[in-house]
């Protein structure tokens, strides 16, 4: 290795070093999904739903992390709310590719929710020229419900029709109330949890 790739990695390694332990776990979460999409790529549902599993059960421990140490930072914060964005999106896909059976039977659905979240992401992009890490819990709940159904989908290829109406209402819930806050708060902030909140920051 020449001088300039030591010292690139010798950087590299510092800036890594001095990221806060959630931070960490959340660089793991996105690191996973290039492997996953070579599994996908490959034809491998189950190790698939396995380890979109094993990286979204990150998304819950950094959070904890975060809030047990009092580390939480502004980093930490857009990089978990990337984090989720590119594993949800990633999702849609590996589904499309895995089970386009699924993505016959329910194109309507599945058309609906992906508009009501592009607009969602849209919407927090115009307003604040970022995608806003608003951390709410409608969206908590939608990522949850909809990580689940899409799992268990490619891991036991079966699905509960009730499951997937339930997912999709709490996702369409969260894609309107991410919209209203973005519309009625003059700047994001990662501790809002619901449009019910008081901002103090108005």
């Amino acid at each position: 290795m020449n001088g300039t790739g030591r010292s690139v990695g010798q950087a590299s390694w510092r800036l890594v070093r001095n990221l806060t332990p959630a931070t960490r776990i959340t660089l793991l979460r996105l690191a996973a999904v290039p492997p996953l999409w070579v599994l996908a790529a490959m034809g491998h549902s189950r190790a698939v739903g396995v380890g979109w599993a094993a990286a979204a059960a990150t998304d819950g421990i950094d959070g904890l992390i975060a809030r047990r140490t009092r580390t939480s930072t502004a980093l930490g914060s857009t990089l978990d709310s990337w984090a989720d964005h590119l594993l949800s999106a990633s999702g849609f896909f590996w589904l499309a590719m895995l089970r386009p059976d699924f993505l016959r039977e329910r194109y309507g659905l599945l058309l609906g929710c992906a508009a009501a979240g592009a607009a969602a992401l849209a919407v927090s992009w115009l307003r604040f020229r970022r995608l806003g890490d608003l951390h709410l819990y409608s969206a908590k709940a939608a990522a949850v419900l909809v990580t689940l159904f899409g799992i268990s989908l490619l891991v036991m290829r079966g699905y509960s029709t009730a499951f997937l109406y339930t997912a999709a209402g709490v996702m369409y819930v969260a894609a309107a109330e991410t919209i209203l806050v973005a519309l009625t708060r003059r700047r994001p902030d990662a501790h809002t949890g619901s449009i019910l909140q008081r901002n103090p920051r108005r």
